[in-house]
């Protein structure tokens, strides 16, 4: 195949459009049951719920408390270029009042690199995000990795850390970062880091622990060669870490890479499942984990000789050791694809298809793990978004952004009630 040279930028253009609208062309070349299991999840059990984010809201995500309430984020853009980075805590069935973490910055706006809250108790939350330099001068794609803690459930926030470098740093494009709770006062982060992109043409995996009183930990280089722009996923497991992300090698072969850490000392990065996908630029589909301590699930989107497919994977281990991969699709995959873990050897995943040019968000209930129930349909629209699921009381929480007819952004929540 003939090599393409792009600049950087040009690679994360390109890597952008292909996120979706190259799935419809050729390049991916196509348009006995254990009562342990628990009941069957459908259809019925589903339902769009009332967002707390106005229209013209974008880049929404969700992630779980101890206590299963959930918390929404999303940003609201100004006219200016700028927005407004906003949450709402749901709880025993109604959403609070939204309070703003930060405004007036300049957000990226990148929809597979969506900005976050992780609560590591009911007091202490860190939310993070990614933006462009705020200085005026030409920042060239210097992206910047930002954090701020609350002690006091999100009614104040402290003052924007940088995370993914220091200030005298030269500018470098970073982002997808991925965050887990470690205890009540410390996370973990892990994102791709372009510095040496310019030298070497290569983006790296890294790592560092930051703290609820605002300090943080050494950088730690993972994986000096990452595909340059899909999303990374990150979980504690009974074992510790582990990590999730797409991988490169100098072949341009794009497959799903682990790495853990265990006792504070990170592996050797290792392929997931050997897909031997091939494709000269990033395909901004990343893969997602869940994990509830000793079981784990990977979920990823995958396209080699142009045959797009979602797969699922389950580890008894904490993700020492995965089984072979389930194809969840139906044959016209687009991936974004998201897992839950639910007890009783069960599972749901979610992923977005292609129907005659409409994107489809898609659930399958896996049971035993094994296919024994068909895919089923959530929504469908013209321009859907990366969805995020996390757990709530009541099932299973799900969001996306979506344009409506007038191409305007709206942030959409569906729950997926679960027995």
């Amino acid at each position: 195949m003939k090599r393409i040279k792009m600049t950087r930028r040009q690679l994360i253009e390109a890597s952008s459009a292909l996120g979706f609208s190259a799935a419809f062309s050729s390049i991916f070349g196509l348009a006995g049951c254990n009562s342990k299991s628990g009941s069957r999840i459908t259809a019925g059990n589903w339902r769009e719920i009332a967002a707390p984010a106005p229209r013209g809201s974008i880049t929404p995500r969700v992630n779980a408390m101890a206590d299963g309430s959930v918390i929404l984020s999303w940003l609201e853009p100004n006219d200016d270029g700028t927005a407004a980075f906003q949450f709402s805590l749901r709880r025993e069935g109604a959403w609070s009042q939204p309070v703003a973490i930060a405004g007036r910055f300049l957000f990226s706006r990148d929809r597979a690199s969506a900005p976050g809250v992780i609560a590591l108790s009911s007091r202490n939350l860190i939310a993070y995000w990614s933006q462009k330099p705020g200085s005026e001068e030409p920042s060239g794609n210097a992206i910047e990795l930002f954090m701020v803690v609350s002690t006091d459930g999100g009614s104040h926030w402290s003052p924007p850390a940088l995370v993914n470098r220091s200030a005298a740093q030269p500018g470098e494009d970073n982002g997808y970062a991925s965050a887990a709770k470690l205890n009540d006062t410390d996370a973990a982060f892990i994102w791709l880091d372009g510095r040496n992109w310019e030298k070497d043409k290569r983006v790296q995996l890294m790592s560092r622990t930051v703290r609820a009183n605002g300090t943080m930990s050494e950088v730690s280089l993972l994986d000096p060669d990452t595909c340059t722009c899909c999303s990374t996923a990150l979980v504690r497991t009974g074992s510790g870490l582990l990590a999730a992300y797409r991988g490169h090698t100098p072949e341009n072969i794009r497959d799903i890479f682990l790495i853990q850490n265990r006792a504070g000392t990170w592996s050797q990065p290792r392929v997931a499942h050997p897909d031997h996908w091939h494709i000269e630029a990033c395909p901004v589909n990343g893969p997602l984990l869940d994990t509830d301590g000793s079981r784990t699930a990977l979920i990823w989107f995958s396209a080699p000789e142009d045959q797009p497919a979602v797969k699922l994977a389950f580890s008894e281990d904490g993700g020492a050791t995965f089984a072979p991969p389930l194809r969840i699709d139906t044959g016209h995959a687009l991936g974004r694809a998201q897992v839950m873990l639910l007890p009783n050897r069960s599972a749901v995943a979610f992923w977005l298809e292609n129907k005659s040019g409409t994107a489809r968000l898609l659930a399958r209930h896996i049971r035993n793990n094994a296919l024994r129930d068909e895919p089923f349909e959530l929504s469908q629209g013209g321009n859907i978004g990366y969805p995020h699921a996390a757990r709530a009381t009541d099932g299973i929480l799900l969001t996306w952004p979506e344009k409506d007819t007038e191409s305007v952004s709206r942030v959409l929540v569906g729950l997926l009630r679960i027995a």
